[in-house]
């Protein structure tokens, strides 16, 4: 295996092996708006039994033009739009009807405040700024994730707090994954998985019950963390890439400054 380090557009550097170089190299040139097939990837957030399943997607888009999208999409949605979702959990029907449309409405606008954040280029929240830390941006839609470790520290109120940080080998931090951003169009499950069973308050109920919602509306954005055991092959654009293609780092390896 032999490793190189990568240069953006930008002038930034990473560490990652020559195969993520090359496939870097390749995904840079897909069309715009193409329509692709991701074989056999192995979804594992937020599940306790993994889920296999092959996925078509459209990637390669303008992120301003689905935030405009969803924003307006969010601005249609009304409560009953997302009841047949929310309602499923006793949480949410243990609520009078009043306060369920009260939460959703206080969801909604959060949501478009963050869209609006995000159009404005304020990056100043913890959120934002752990996410610049942690990935970088190659081309339109595609991204690398940067292995990551937990630091302690003490936040301007006293409190002790985690955050994740970019592991550091020779000066430069190391590729973990290569990220495409899509927006999907069909799902055939090969093996169903299992999720997590999370005991979310009513707010974070009717927050996931209004995903779906605009979901169903084709302004759910999602990621593919592209690794070299998740996924079967890739055919985007017309191209192949194979599994193999995605090699990383191992994490125990040693690398030279």
């Amino acid at each position: 295996m032999s490793f190189t380090v990568y240069t953006t557009e930008s002038g930034e550097k990473f560490r990652c092996t020559q195969s993520q170089a090359d496939t870097l190299d390749k995904l840079k040139d897909i069309i715009a708006g193409g329509i692709g097939t991701v074989h056999g990837y192995v979804a594992t957030s937020n599940r306790t039994v993994p889920e296999k399943a092959d996925i078509q997607f459209i990637t390669h888009f303008s992120t301003e033009r689905l935030n405009e999208r969803k924003a307006a999409a969010l601005s249609d949605l009304t409560y009953e739009d997302i009841a047949e979702y929310a309602e499923k959990s006793p949480k949410v029907q243990a609520l009078a009807p009043d306060e369920r449309v009260a939460l959703f409405e206080q969801r909604r606008q959060q949501e478009l405040d963050s869209i609006q954040k995000t159009a404005d280029g304020d990056r100043s929240d913890a959120h934002r700024q752990g996410h610049d830390r942690c990935y970088i941006y190659i081309t339109k839609g595609v991204k690398i994730h940067f292995r990551t470790f937990d630091e302690k520290y003490t936040a301007d109120d006293g409190t002790k707090k985690k955050r994740k940080m970019p592991e550091i080998v020779g000066g430069l931090p190391v590729a973990e994954s290569i990220m495409l951003s899509i927006l999907e169009l069909k799902r055939t499950v090969i093996e169903p998985g299992e999720y997590k069973v999370v005991n979310s308050g009513p707010s974070v109920l009717i927050k996931n019950a209004m995903m779906k919602g605009l979901n169903s509306r084709s302004v759910g954005l999602k990621t593919l963390s592209l690794k070299e055991d998740n996924f079967d092959s890739l055919v985007v654009s017309r191209k192949t890439f194979l599994a193999e293609e995605f090699k990383q780092i191992p994490a125990d390896l040693f690398l030279p400054a």
